[in-house]
């Protein structure tokens, strides 16, 4: 017999004035479509497209936005007109205002008095007739408290205006162009102003994605490639050009380091680095941040202490010594995590102290700087000797921010895509309702951000990959919780009917159409259409998806809309046949969609033993090694797994198929996007269809037929090898380069490949279907992940148990002890023959 195991060979994969002339990424011109959303602009007279940009258009703006413009325009000139100057007849067929011109101020009578009416940030799009040509105007307001001469608030208006003529600003690193530039039929009259004042992103850099190494101040090959970097500028650049045009003012992410680079990572070169990011966010008006850890050790983090065995005094004049080094870079805030992990932390006194020290000194030293501390909803910590002020019972030890000073602001937060309300047996939580509690009795107290998710990595979503709008339908249910506890007065302060600040989101990657959830969860918080249902809001937030889509981009939107509410109840709350399960554990369809990674078994064996942490990370499940033990004590497979496993196969598949049906009528210019969502939708079909097969070749080991069982694990092998063949279809169409997010390599991050390494290989496919087939008994099968690095960073321990695994990983019987100790020496290489082929 052949055995399943993999071998793994021994080799090791491992300026502004620059942005202003980069062309344009991912344009796919084709055929004018002509349709019910504007006219081609063929369909003006003749004459040239006219430009005005005034002194409230940020440069980069201004050159984006000609750019753009020109790339469409073609065959017509497109001339810049003085902000000053009016059109003349016969000048231009097209004026395009953007900014304080004369133009806009004929368009827009009593401009003054119409923005002041939006106030911060607030914007007006408008159209008509100019010198004999059709005429747009785009302007808006400062941000409250900036008095540069560029107002973030125009930014969001032209970006709008480009949308209102056929772009579309969807995957944060490739804007959507149309095959020519479409004018609306209908007058346009817009006046917008955000819901919330805090709306922006955490790139979660601990995660090796698109932008982590630019951000962390590496080029594409170490911290010492200055060519690198530069070359992966106007990725930073595309993605602050989708902030503006999804009306988002502030981004962080967080700040690493290794031992291995640590005189590159208090260095002057990546001081440099970061002020050349930060200055190009303020270009724009964005403000910006990073997430700096006081003490927390895990995925590398950039702590601000790091000396053991010191005073208060010593750790406190670190802290500040820190904190002034990164306020060099000018960042706005600075975000920060409490405890030394998600799961264990310093005694509270201690932590407490750390806190004040930030949000004091960034307040007093640095102009009125933030601090901000993420609330994480981890259980079982108590902040000893402090009570909850709320019902004086024991303090959950992430809401100890509660006792700090004022001036630090919290950011309530959630993990994967479950809502407020949703049953969410993740972080041995029953639901989130207890982070729901905290930010309402927080809002009015101290500056309150909230903080969801919309992908969460670690083997749950895209790195396996599954496509879950449900994600982006959950983030718009949460914000109509959260707006509706404000109308209602369940929000804190005296009246209880104070606002929270705002939200930033827990972004994790964005191909396999993951930016479709940051998009919306993005505009929400803009507005959140408090004014009707969940679906038909989620459905004006996915506009701009569907104006792209041509004359049949409802339809695609109604895929969509209808298969995230199919993915809620299959997925979270477990239903088949409309009917929740009595008890979630181990009977919700994400349980087993998702990957399962070697930590994720061993968490499950030492929870068993009473060992480490009794802390799971994400849904349990029935495992198909527990399966073959007929005492396993789970849930009745044929009753009870069995029909929610074919419900899934069969909505997921339905819902692929409808998708794909719509391609023909989606406009050339939109087919990279269409295909992503199709390719997506269906490789989510087939993890269903392998996930049921599997299940089924092991449930039958000891009762049913060979030839049954052979049949159903052929249909699971069948859906990965279809998979594979997806998989290398898409990364052709990556917006960076396919090995730098999908390769095994070096990175700034505690992982050894990108973070589509595993969607790459389909690891988690391959490690399901060797535990259905050979049932190992080592939970650390195929191990990828050095839990040392992961959870303390480089050092003696990391070397040395990094040397013991590599050691003996040739060896069978000892390498099946060691493979939990470390990663493999080398990529994993997975089989091209199987068991019974």
């Amino acid at each position: 017999m052949r055995s399943f195991s993999v071998p793994f060979p021994s080799r090791r994969a491992l300026s502004a004035s620059l942005l202003l002339t980069v062309i344009v990424a991912g344009c796919q011109c084709g055929t004018p479509a002509v349709d019910e959303l504007g006219d081609p602009l063929e369909s003006l007279p003749e004459g040239a497209v006219a430009l005005q940009f005034g002194d409230d258009v940020d440069p980069s703006t201004q050159q984006r936005v000609e750019l753009l413009v020109r790339q469409v325009s073609a065959p017509r000139a497109v001339t810049v007109l003085p902000a000053d100057a009016a059109p003349s007849d016969g000048q231009a067929a097209l004026v395009l205002s953007f900014g304080r011109t004369a133009s806009t101020e004929a368009l827009i009578g009593n401009l003054d008095r119409e923005l002041e009416k939006l106030g911060s940030e607030g914007f007006l799009v408008r159209s008509g007739s100019l010198g004999g040509a059709k005429a747009f105007a785009a302007v808006g307001n400062a941000m409250e408290g900036d008095t540069r001469p560029a107002r973030i608030g125009t930014g969001f208006a032209s970006y709008a205006l480009l949308e209102e003529l056929g772009f579309g600003f969807l995957h944060p690193l490739e804007p959507t162009l149309p095959s020519t530039l479409r004018i609306p039929r209908q007058r346009l009259a817009l006046a917008e102003k955000p819901h919330w004042k805090v709306r922006g992103l955490q790139l979660h850099t601990m995660h090796p994605l698109e932008l982590t190494d630019v951000l962390n101040g590496w080029g594409k090959t170490g911290p010492e490639d200055e060519q690198g970097f530069r070359e992966m500028l106007p990725e930073w650049d595309r993605f602050l050009e989708w902030m503006l045009a999804n009306r988002q003012n502030r981004v962080h992410w967080i700040l690493l380091h290794a031992a291995s680079w640590a005189e590159f990572s208090d260095g002057p070169v990546r001081l440099a680095r970061l002020t050349e990011l930060v200055d190009m966010a303020h270009t724009r008006g964005i403000l910006v941040g990073v997430d700096v850890p006081v003490a927390l050790e895990q995925q590398h983090a950039y702590r601000l202490l790091r000396t053991g065995d010191a005073t208060l005094e010593e750790e406190v004049a670190e802290i500040k010594s820190r904190i002034d080094w990164l306020m060099g870079a000018g960042f706005d805030y600075l975000a920060t995590e409490a405890g030394y992990s998600e799961f264990t932390h310093p005694s509270s006194e201690r932590m407490l102290a750390w806190m004040n020290t930030l949000a004091i000194h960034l307040d007093e030293a640095h102009g009125g700087k933030q601090a901000i501390i993420k609330i994480h909803c981890s259980q079982d910590q108590f902040a000893e000797p402090y009570r909850d002020p709320r019902d004086n019972g024991p303090l959950n030890f992430n809401f100890l921010p509660t006792r700090a000073d004022p001036r630090l602001a919290v950011m309530p937060h959630t993990v994967q895509h479950y809502s407020l309300d949703d049953p969410a047996p993740t972080y041995s939580n029953a639901d989130f309702g207890f982070i729901r509690e905290y930010l309402q009795y927080e809002t009015g107290k101290r500056p309150v951000i909230w903080h969801p998710e919309t992908a969460y990595w670690v083997s749950f979503d895209i790195d396996v990959p599954l496509f879950l709008p449900v994600y982006a339908e959950r983030r718009v249910h949460d914000l109509h919780l959260l707006g509706g506890d404000e109308r209602a007065g369940r929000m804190g302060g005296p009246t209880g009917k104070e606002q929270m600040d705002g939200q930033i989101i827990f972004s994790s990657g964005w191909e396999w159409g993951y930016w479709l959830n940051d998009v919306v969860t993005a505009r929400a918080a803009w507005n959140p259409h408090l004014d009707t249902d969940v679906p038909t809001a989620l459905r004006r937030l996915l506009k701009p998806l569907s104006r792209t889509m041509g004359t049949r981009g409802e339809e695609v939107i109604d895929v969509l809309v209808r298969m995230a509410a199919r993915q809620r109840e299959l997925l979270i709350e477990g239903r088949v046949q409309g009917v929740v399960p009595d008890n979630i554990h181990m009977r919700n369809g994400q349980a087993y969609l998702q990957g399962w990674d070697t930590w994720d078994d061993v968490g499950n064996l030492g929870r068993s033993l009473g060992v480490g942490p009794q802390m799971q990370t994400q849904p349990d499940k029935l495992g198909l090694v527990n399966m073959r033990n007929p005492l396993h004590g789970g849930p009745r497979y044929t009753t009870e797994l069995s029909p929610l496993l074919g419900e899934m196969r069969f909505a997921l598949r339905t819902y692929a198929d409808e998708l794909g049906t719509l391609r023909e009528a989606v406009p050339a210019s939109a087919h990279g996007l269409f295909d992503e969502l199709s390719d997506a939708a269906e490789i989510t079909a087939l993890r269903a269809e392998q996930v049921h097969g599997l299940y089924d070749y092991v449930d039958g080991f000891y009762d049913q037929d060979k030839t049954h069982r052979t049949k159903r694990l052929a249909i699971a092998r069948a859906a990965l090898d279809d998979a594979l063949e997806i998989v290398k279809r898409r990364e052709q169409h990556y917006r960076v380069e396919a090995d730098r997010i999908a390769g095994w390599r070096n990175n700034p991050t505690a992982y050894e490949y990108g973070y589509l390494w595993t969607v790459r290989s389909l690891h988690y496919w391959w490690r399901d279907e060797g535990k259905a087939v050979e049932a190992p008994i080592s939970p650390c099968y195929l191990n990828i992940i050095n839990p040392v690095d992961v959870a303390m960073g480089e050092g003696t321990m990391h070397d040395l148990v990094t040397g013991v695994r590599h050691l003996f990983e040739e060896d069978s019987a000892l390498g099946v002890l060691t493979e939990c100790l470390a990663e493999t020496r080398a990529e994993p290489v997975y089989p091209n023959a199987r068991i019974g082929r």
